[in-house]
């Protein structure tokens, strides 16, 4: 699991999450102003900068005082964001309440097993938002990126920090990959930074970072 890295969007009902999804992956997903308008996690693939393939994840609206049979009916669905590598949580900064949007994720999140998955707070419809509740919200949420996915404000910042907070391969190794193994090169490229490549007679040599579970699979073409 996690080969490729995954990122789950949770937020509070309306809070614009399949509209960001969309924005940030061009994705033709469902978007009503409904309780339960994503019923069924929507999963998109994206990648970094530096071409690190990962996946985006939109999962079903959150409320206060969510009924415990129906966290229970849901919980498959919601457990996407357990599993997830990063949450992207994102928060309507034009509701009345957006702190109390906050918190009612945050106890859902606890819910399900969640709190331990690496967080970033999404302030979305700076474009509604008055600019004094923003600069509160940025306050009490230093780390969060302001965004609006109906305009595309803020969307490039995110992106960049969505890449910083991946998780990074941590295994350096250089391999000599037969020819005839051209799906764990495919692996390496989706997967891995690459530090170099090199075509050669006896197949394909790559330096790069990988995660511990291709290392395992790379070992015997180790070289160095």
């Amino acid at each position: 699991r996690n080969q490729v890295p995954s990122v789950a969007i949770v937020g509070y009902t309306n809070a614009g999450k399949s509209s960001l999804l969309n924005r940030l992956t061009g994705a033709g997903v469902l978007v009503e102003d409904a309780l339960f308008a994503t019923l069924d996690p929507t999963t998109r693939r994206s990648e970094t900068d530096d071409g690190r393939v990962y996946t985006l994840t939109d999962t079903v609206g959150f409320v206060r005082h969510l009924p415990h049979d129906l966290v229970e009916a849901f919980r498959s669905t919601l457990e996407e964001s357990a599993q997830a590598d990063l949450l992207l949580h994102v928060v309507d900064a034009a509701d009345p309440d957006p702190e109390g949007q906050i918190a009612a994720v945050r106890t859902v999140l606890a819910e399900i097993g969640a709190l331990h998955v690496p967080e970033l707070l999404v302030l979305n419809k700076a474009d509604r938002a008055e600019e004094a509740v923003v600069l509160a919200l940025r306050a009490n949420h230093p780390g969060a990126v302001v965004v609006s996915a109906r305009t595309g404000e803020g969307i490039e910042e995110l992106l960049q920090r969505i890449d910083a907070d991946l998780p990074t391969p941590e295994v350096q190794l250089t391999v000599l990959v037969p020819y005839g193994r051209g799906d764990l090169v495919d692996r390496i490229h989706r997967t891995a930074v690459i530090g170099s490549l090199e075509h050669t007679g006896e197949g394909t040599l790559i330096t790069a970072r990988v995660r511990p579970g291709l290392a395992d699979e790379l070992a015997e073409f180790r070289r160095g």
